[in-house]
């Protein structure tokens, strides 16, 4: 009852926000400025805790400014839920200035590599957060502070960045797993990160070449030791560790009549110390193809993960680290030698437009995990939508979706703006 309660609350604070007057209409739209506010409900949230029914209300705004060869971009929210209380944070924030061809940006950006649908191999710039109640995927994404240069020649771009700030993927977690301590996250300040990129695009092949050097967005479960004070009963410690990485990676897409195709690719290389928990170099290949069928929108790919010099964790003698080690490997996908795996996503339109109908799934076939979205947008008005999904994982404890399966949840979210 707290939580429709508070949910209530939060659906008449964004009804009175839209209902004031806009007191300096002129200055707002000569900055670009846009809200967009948000009411919803969770049957759980996106942690592993034992938390059920989540009311969760927040704002977005935006600010894109411009004036001659210098524009602007800034992106941040503020949002409240009844289980963690509130959360803030500044998506985007950055400064361009653009002569003819070449263009310098500096700020916390978001910039996304690849071109398959929703998995992306080469999209390692920039985080995500995955336990943000939004009702959007596009929403979880966290810029990092970076500078980027560009320089267009015709349909070729050559993008080049350096990363001073390093901001990690943000992954539901258990905290307090039997027999363990989870100790704070490994602390990253790696300020040498850069990355080049070669792309074409606007013809009848678009295709891109990417190399990034830096730290893993993505962490690794170490074994470490118990800290002092720790409560009894705990046999280790376990800390999130995020190795150092290369990663070249390419794309192309293209048509063939009414079928729109892609490929996507990533070669990852761990530097330093090669140990039982790290990730172990690898190939992740995406490829697939959307049409639209009778009406609906198809899209299918089909992904595989090559691991080099693979062990399996799940034969370690030791039964501490065997437990750490596989936890790790099924975290980042690398419980098997070769993994292959299945995407299919089919939507259609309804209702002069105005209702989003949409069912999306991911299928990893050696583990037997899955994660299956059907989803529901309707759009109110231009500015009022409702959108009303479910998020459900299946499988194994020792796989990829299988360890979050508590975390399946339905929700809906009232969203005004953007």
């Amino acid at each position: 009852m707290r939580a429709i309660g508070f949910l209530a609350a939060l659906v008449a604070t964004t009804a009175g926000a839209q209902e004031a007057p806009d007191e300096r209409p002129g200055l707002a739209e000569r900055v670009g400025l846009a809200t967009s506010f948000r009411a919803g409900a969770w049957t759980h949230d996106r942690d592993l805790n034992d938390e059920t029914l989540t009311a969760v209300g927040g704002v977005r705004a935006r600010l894109a400014p411009r004036a001659g060869a210098l524009d602007a971009f800034a992106e941040g929210y503020v949002q409240a839920d009844s289980v963690d209380g509130a959360d803030a944070d500044l998506v985007e924030g950055w400064l361009r200035w653009t002569h003819g061809p070449l263009a310098i940006k500096a700020g916390r950006q978001i910039v996304v590599w690849g071109r398959a649908d929703r998995l992306n191999p080469s999209d390692v710039l920039s985080s995500r957060d995955y336990t943000l109640l939004v009702a959007s995927d596009d929403e979880q994404r966290r810029g990092s502070l970076m500078v980027q240069g560009r320089l267009g020649l015709g349909d070729y771009t050559l993008d080049g960045y350096w990363l001073p700030e390093f901001r990690d993927n943000r992954f539901p977690l258990d905290r307090n797993p039997t027999g363990a301590i989870v100790v704070a996250d490994q602390r990253v300040a790696d300020r040498s990160q850069f990355a080049l990129k070669l792309d074409r695009s606007g013809g009848s092949i678009d295709w891109s070449l990417g190399w990034f050097h830096g730290t893993d967005r993505t962490r690794d479960f170490v074994r470490v030791a118990v800290p002092a004070g720790s409560p009894a009963g705990a046999f280790t410690g376990v800390q999130q560790q995020f190795p150092s990485v290369d990663v070249l990676a390419a794309d192309v897409a293209g048509t063939w009549g009414r079928i729109g195709w892609r490929a996507e690719a990533a070669w990852s290389r761990y530097r330093g110390a090669d140990t039982i928990y790290r990730k172990n170099d690898n190939l992740w290949l995406v490829a697939g193809f959307d049409t639209d069928v009778a009406g609906w929108n198809l899209t299918l790919q089909y992904r595989v993960r090559r691991v080099f010099d693979h062990s399996d964790p799940r034969a370690l003698a030791g039964p501490i680290d065997r437990a750490v080690a596989s936890q790790s490997a099924a975290v980042n996908n690398q419980l098997d030698r070769t993994q292959h795996g299945v995407t299919a996503r089919v939507a259609r339109k309804w209702l002069q437009d105005t209702l989003d109908v949409e069912l999306a799934s991911i299928v990893y076939l050696n583990t037997g995990d899955a994660a299956i979205r059907p989803k529901m947008t309707y759009a109110i008005n231009d500015r009022l939508r409702l959108p009303v999904a479910a998020d459900i994982f299946v499988g194994p404890r020792l796989s990829y979706f299988g360890r979050v399966r508590e975390l399946s949840a339905g929700f809906l979210q009232l969203t005004c703006g953007f």
